[in-house]
Order: C-alpha cells, then sequence, then structure tokens
C-alpha cells in the first residue's frame, strides 16, 4: 500500500512539475491559435545601446571624451578670444570663437544631461536621437576642419616673432586635437545609430518571416 502511495505521489509532482513548466513557457513565449509569435519585444528595434545596462566603463570613457572636448573648447576660445578685443576684428577670429563657442556648449550638453535625466532613458539609448546628434557633430567636424584650414594655412610654417604669432601657432594644434576629439564622437554616435537601424531591419524581417511560415 505505501508503495503505490509513493508512487502516486511520484506521478503527481512530475505532472504538477511538467504543469508548471508548460505555462511558464507560454507566458515566455505566446502564440496564437495559428503558431505566429506574439511576443513582439523580440521583433522590436534595437535601442541605441543593444544592452540592458550600459557598461560603465563605456559610460566612463564617454564622459571623459565629452569633458576632454569642453576644457580644449574653452582653450580655443580662450585662444583666438584675445585677438576680438582690438579695434579690428577679423571675421577669421569671429568664426573661430563662434566654432569653439558651439563645440563647447554641445560638450556641455552631454555632460549634464546624465543629472538632469535621472530615472529615465538616457540620450545613448534613444535610437530616434542618434541620427540628429550624428548630423550635428559632423557639422562641427566640418567646422573644425575648416578652421584648421585657415589658420594652418597663416601660420603653421611661420616662425616670426611675436607673441600672436606663437598664440595662434599654439591655437592650430589645439583645433587639430579638436577635430580629431570630435571626430572620434561623431564616428561613436554613427556607430549607434547604424546598430539602431540595422536592429529595426533585422526585428522586421523576423516578423515578416513568422508571418510568411504561418501561411493564409
Amino acid at each position: 500500500m505505501w508503495f503505490f502511495a509513493l508512487k502516486l505521489l511520484r506521478v503527481g509532482v512530475k505532472e504538477a512539475k511538467k504543469h508548471k513548466a508548460k505555462k511558464n513557457g507560454s507566458n515566455t513565449n505566446p502564440t496564437d491559435s495559428e503558431g505566429i509569435n506574439l511576443d513582439r519585444s523580440a521583433n522590436m528595434p534595437f535601442s541605441a545601446d543593444s544592452t540592458a545596462a550600459r557598461n560603465p566603463l563605456i559610460t566612463l570613457l564617454e564622459t571623459v571624451l565629452r569633458f576632454v572636448q569642453f576644457v580644449f573648447g574653452l582653450t580655443a576660445i580662450g585662444l583666438y578670444g584675445q585677438d576680438l578685443h582690438g579695434k579690428e576684428k577679423s571675421a577669421k577670429w569671429v568664426y573661430a570663437v563662434v566654432t569653439a563657442f558651439l563645440a563647447t556648449m554641445t560638450a556641455a550638453v552631454y555632460l549634464v544631461l546624465p543629472f538632469l535625466m535621472k530615472g529615465r532613458t538616457p540620450v545613448a539609448r534613444r535610437a530616434r536621437l542618434q541620427l540628429p546628434l550624428f548630423v550635428w557633430e559632423s557639422v562641427l567636424c566640418v567646422l573644425w576642419l575648416t578652421l584648421f584650414g585657415i589658420f594652418g594655412k597663416m601660420y603653421i610654417g611661420d616662425y616670426s616673432e611675436g607673441d600672436k604669432v606663437k598664440r595662434m601657432r599654439h591655437a592650430v594644434w589645439v583645433d587639430l586635437v579638436n577635430l580629431g576629439l570630435w571626430v572620434v564622437t561623431m564616428g561613436w554616435v554613427g556607430l549607434r545609430w547604424w546598430r539602431g537601424v540595422k536592429g529595426g531591419q533585422e526585428g522586421g524581417e523576423r516578423e515578416m518571416e513568422d508571418i510568411e511560415k504561418a501561411g493564409p
């Protein structure tokens, strides 16, 4: 009698485990009557950063890059801004200060946003923002490249005496550093945008494959 009771208990426990596993499976991967996967989360476009939580090292590296951009932007403003107080204000120096100001403000916004958006989705994981950010950073790269070309042509190789000439030679290399920094972050943002577009296309393709397999 104990033998049969123990055997029935084992069968009951086994069937209960099967029922629970089946129930959990249906909750994690629901399908309709035609076998189409109803779990849309698998087919949704990837975010700009596909990981559930951003790697803290990547976040730290990006923050350091933005801070360096901010510092070198201020440096360029200081180097070129000294010549705006004279009677003759050249358009070239005005262009230099405006370019450095735009870059500095952009870096400052990147640095401040994480503190203003606590508890919200970070900018790096918002796929819709990556293309506009990529375009804007591309514009900044063009501005820095133009600035380096203008003053590089004027002062690279010019070793004449004078504080202004020495300062402008230093400013040219600061422009080059700024250009390199913004090219790096532009490529970073562009990569996030490309990953988001690619993830969206793959999600749409999987959804179409599920519908085609289900048939009419």
